[in-house]
């Protein structure tokens, strides 16, 4: 997810990719994409893409998130939401100093 199309990261690359393997999908999603910037694809936070994509289950797929906590913990309560839970959940936070005390998702149980 990003802003602005320019702001995605490998853009080019992830749509070859795509391209190239069935069982690879590809869907950048914009928050902040203007009508007047062309844009077709999703618009929205990256959960709400996730959830409009897969129909809001998530049942037999793995996730792999990385990004600010707050994005993270709105993904993680989405995809638990859809049925997919800790065990095929895989993330990395951006930590400021301030958030290195809550580096694990308060959503997950604690073992």
């Amino acid at each position: 997810m990003a802003s602005a199309a320019q702001e995605l990261y490998y853009d080019a690359e992830f749509r070859a990719l795509a391209a190239r393997h069935p069982h690879f999908t590809y869907v950048p999603a914009l928050s902040e994409a203007a009508d007047s910037d062309g844009w077709d694809g999703a618009r929205g936070f990256v959960h709400e893409a996730a959830r409009a994509h897969f129909g809001g289950s998530f049942t037999g797929h793995k996730a792999y998130l990385c990004g600010p906590p707050p994005m993270i913990e709105a993904c993680i309560g989405t995809l638990m939401q859809g049925r997919l839970f800790e065990r095929d959940i895989y993330t990395e936070k951006f930590l400021s100093a301030a958030d290195a005390q809550q580096a694990r998702s308060p959503l997950f149980r604690t073992i």
